[in-house]
């Protein structure tokens, strides 16, 4: 008798542990920011619960780029307790719909890794011309310098007027042609571009203008920096 009373206890412990689980819940699997201009940055949030009945740990929460910033929820949730994942996007260099994913790694079994897309509708009222907020340079010899174009179109209904304009190192310089844009007025910014290293560079400049719904531009810069043939 007492055997069988071991092996039933047992058997109980054994049941016991295999449904003893945590398990993540979210209250989303989408965070949709709708519909902000470029340079804005726009929060959301997604709730994270333990629906099982025991501890749920949380590993990671990561996001797919570094425009997207993560505030991490607590490390541990006890069964039914619930915590929240701040996120912010920096839409800067954006345009039209974009899509980006947050990674959250757990000790759910069922369901370690869990993916939460991030979407958003990025407009602009001063448009590269290009549809790209993004200028690739390639290949730039050290001690040489670049100079290259880019457009920028007024979309609006109002009359825009440009404020200031900066760059993100000395490596890099702008020239504008002019600083008041008349609706479907283009401006030409001219950039150029005298490496200091050898490698990947990325910079960006930024220009300032009058507008309550985009207030700043920013346009990234790639190139290569190599070694004069």
């Amino acid at each position: 008798m007492k055997q069988s009373g071991s092996i039933f206890t047992m058997i109980l412990f054994v049941l016991g542990v295999s449904f003893s689980q945590p398990k993540l819940s979210l209250d989303k699997l989408e965070v949709n920011l709708g519909t902000i201009y470029s340079g804005m940055k726009k929060k959301g949030k997604i709730v994270l619960t333990n629906i099982g009945n025991d501890t749920l740990r949380i590993y990671s929460v990561e996001p797919s780029c570094g425009c997207t910033t993560i505030k991490r929820p607590k490390d541990i949730l006890l069964p039914s307790e619930s915590d929240t994942v701040e996120v912010e996007f920096n839409s800067s260099g954006y345009h039209g719909k974009v899509e980006k994913h947050i990674s959250i790694n757990s000790n759910d079994r069922l369901s370690e890794n869990v993916s939460v897309k991030l979407i958003a509708e990025v407009k602009e009222e001063l448009e590269s011309i290009s549809h790209s907020m993004f200028m690739w340079l390639g290949n730039i010899s050290l001690g040489k310098t670049l100079m290259q174009g880019t457009s920028l179109k007024n979309i609006s209904d109002h009359i825009i007027k440009i404020k200031n304009f900066a760059t993100s190192a000395s490596t890099i310089t702008i020239k504008i042609e002019k600083k008041v844009l008349n609706p479907n007025d283009t401006l030409n910014v001219q950039v150029t571009v005298k490496p200091e290293k050898l490698g990947y560079g990325s910079d960006h400049f930024t220009i300032e203008i009058d507008s309550k719904n985009q207030p700043q531009i920013e346009i990234k810069i790639s190139y290569v920096c190599v070694k004069e043939n």
